[in-house]
């Protein structure tokens, strides 16, 4: 049971959609939910210093993202107040990519990470903050579609299985939530091309059942290149509140690179996920 919960509120785009939807989620575990806004700076510090019209500029940029902070925290600690649960703020300041190592190490300590799904529209450097949640946190992370609207609701949760590492993590991490399912749906893709017995959906249907939770089997077939897209439409057919999937990538030196359906569902993603890795 998620008990202690962060969210990652965006400064330079609406963020009410994210605040609404952890606010429901600490609200229906009970839990204690923190607000991270983060102000990106696009200078290096030393040239704040330099009397030129390009390191005021960044001053002013990096002022105006403070402001911009600040108003998105008050308006979580509004939301926050009203819900009656108990919460916290923090203001992280730095530079993109350090700044999304920064946060992900935070997130560690943390049951849940609830972050926004980049809008592509709207390039921003918070874009970079899923990933590193995603494959540093070693957490779950709830990843809320920017066209989504009011509490997260979980009448009806879809689970996205390929008997993999990442989807039985996945499973595993999203135990609370399926028990506050009312109907619950697995989809397996392609999985007649598997021979991996052990881990077929039946299988983990049955896992289900001893945990007292009954799931429907829905089989689809799909190109590899377009498997996100039928998922997110048997998502639509079926009316589904919650995605459960688990979140691939490809190791290189430093960092992952997203595998082929976690970065479709990241670019196309209606409903909210719950993403593990």
């Amino acid at each position: 049971m998620p008990k202690d919960i962060v969210v990652h509120i965006p400064i330079d785009r609406s963020s009410e959609h994210i605040i609404d939807c952890a606010v429901s989620v600490a609200t229906c575990f009970d839990a204690h939910l923190d607000g991270i806004a983060c102000v990106y700076q696009l200078l290096n510090s030393v040239m704040a210093f330099e009397a030129s019209a390009g390191a005021v500029a960044g001053v002013t940029e990096y002022d105006t993202g403070v402001e911009l902070a600040t108003a998105a925290l008050d308006r979580f600690e509004i939301a926050a107040r009203r819900a009656g649960i108990a919460h916290g703020v923090r203001t992280v300041s730095d530079s993109p990519y350090p700044a999304s190592q920064t946060l992900a190490e935070a997130s560690r300590l943390y049951d849940l990470n609830i972050v926004a799904q980049p809008d592509h529209a709207m390039p921003s450097p918070n874009d970079l903050l899923p990933e590193a949640v995603l494959f540093n946190s070693g957490r779950p992370m709830l990843m809320v579609p920017y066209i989504h609207v009011g509490p997260l609701k979980l009448e009806r949760v879809l689970i996205c299985w390929d008997g993999g590492r990442p989807a039985a993590r996945a499973v595993h991490d999203a135990m609370p939530f399926l028990h506050k399912a009312k109907v619950i749906d697995v989809v397996a893709v392609n999985e007649g091309r598997s021979t991996v017995s052990e881990v077929s959906a039946a299988a983990l249907i049955a896992h289900l059942a001893r945990h007292d939770l009954s799931a429907v089997f829905q089989q689809l077939t799909a190109d590899a290149s377009d498997i996100h897209n039928a998922i997110l439409s048997l998502a639509a057919d079926k009316s589904s509140d919650l995605i459960v999937m688990g979140g691939y990538g490809h190791s290189r030196v430093r960092e992952f690179i997203l595998g082929g359906v976690t970065r479709g569902m990241f670019g196309s993603l209606t409903v909210p996920a719950l993403i593990s890795h």
